[in-house]
């Protein structure tokens, strides 16, 4: 999958922050400008975060893209709806959604609770091994590009709005030509769409960023309701704290927490714990950084919803729940062999390098350097310091 971050070349003061937040050494300075590796980029975020002066940015798709439909659906994700206090406040939601021009609003929180299910219960099936469940992006490109040895651990359940969208492209065969947009509370999910960054595999046409439509959904609200009847177990899993909990399940929050798990389960320190539900977002999705509300307070509005009517986890077939798009290894070498003699090649062009980790040659890093070098995208003449030392010995 294409990186969603791209680059705002005016804006920029090449003061190198971004390199150093980039937690794959996926951002890089090539002649004057900042490069993304789109293999090493996991779509976490902390590049922009770190940029002061916007010179990194991530847009989802427009409104405007409705009108290029003959019926449109807005799905409608349980972070979103947490937002809201009561039953009423979140019927409005809906509303206010449709009167952006919207044919149907759609709430996925059954999927999302269907899919937590099924995955403890295949977690629960071989004792002995740690499986990983998380429906964040960022997580599952985080282990194909630093942790691969994890990859057998990932339960390959699709993403709940790819599998709602599956569903209503087949309930609707007879509207047309079917748009279906998804609200994404975080960078990572822009990702999961056609439009805007070209991910054709993917069954959702549009990636909305919340953060861009709620002006408008505002401006909407105290206008109407739709009657919403919300699933308990589909809300809970926007967060780790709210999630049922198990003492054969490890749940975490965090970027520096998660890392941290990955590191430990990669040499089975972890086969204690059937299941491993990762959340990079501090305090889980509803910490997603597209989001509007305080994630502390919408923790809490989980429990204060759903107190009448409650929608049952969805109860789809086996097969409906699967895919291949929650995983998308990118990997040119071949076989182990080629592996271990890529691997040898860095190590042997790292130890010419001074190992400072300065970032004056453009890399985060003096290891990253190396790959670069071993790659053929840069050389050691591009190691400022091993310059300085070639002209300072040529001058004594």
């Amino acid at each position: 999958m294409k990186t969603v971050i791209s680059y705002t070349l005016e804006k920029c003061r090449k003061c190198m922050k971004c390199l150093k937040s980039c937690p794959t050494g996926a951002v890089f300075i090539q002649n004057q400008r900042v490069e993304i590796n789109h293999d090493r980029c996991i779509n976490c975020g902390k590049c922009i975060d770190a940029c002061l002066n916007q010179g990194l940015q991530a847009k989802g798709s427009t409104l405007v893209d409705i009108k290029n439909y003959d019926y449109s659906i807005c799905l409608v994700p349980s972070s979103m709806i947490c937002d809201y206090k009561t039953q009423e406040e979140v019927e409005e939601l809906f509303y206010a959604i449709k009167l952006l021009g919207f044919d149907e609003v759609v709430d996925i929180s059954d999927i999302e609770g269907q899919v937590v299910k099924e995955a403890q219960l295949l977690s629960d099936g071989e004792p002995g091994k740690s499986y990983i469940s998380s429906f964040c992006p960022v997580v599952n490109k985080l282990i194909e590009v630093k942790y691969p040895m994890l990859l057998s651990s990932i339960l390959a359940i699709d993403y709940p709005s790819e599998i709602a969208a599956r569903q209503l492209r087949k309930k609707y065969t007879d509207k047309g030509k079917i748009g279906i947009f998804n609200c994404c509370e975080c960078i990572a999910k822009l990702n999961l769409a056609k439009y805007p960054y070209g991910n054709f595999e993917f069954e959702v046409d549009h990636a909305l960023a919340i953060v861009d439509i709620f002006p408008f959904i505002k401006e909407n609200m105290k206008n109407g309701r739709i009657p919403v009847v919300l699933c308990r177990e589909g809300l809970q899993s926007c967060s780790p704290n709210t999630m049922l909990q198990n003492p054969d399940y490890l749940m975490a929050d965090g970027f520096d927490k998660i890392s941290n798990i990955l590191e430990h389960a990669e040499f089975g320190l972890l086969n204690e714990f059937n299941l491993l539900t990762l959340f990079p977002c501090f305090n889980g999705c509803l910490g997603g950084n597209l989001l509007w509300g305080n994630s502390y307070l919408m923790r809490n509005n989980i429990h204060q919803l759903c107190h009448d009517k409650q929608k049952p986890i969805a109860d789809l077939p086996f097969e409906e729940l699967y895919g291949e798009s929650t995983i998308n290894q990118v990997n040119d070498m071949r076989s182990i062999q080629e592996k271990l003699a890529f691997f040898a090649k860095v190590n042997h062009q790292l130890e010419g390098l001074p190992g400072y980790d300065c970032g004056a040659c453009g890399y985060p890093s003096c290891r990253t350097m190396a790959e670069g070098i071993a790659l053929g995208f840069k050389s050691k003449e591009d190691c400022r310091i091993l310059r300085n030392e070639v002209k300072q010995h040529e001058s004594e």
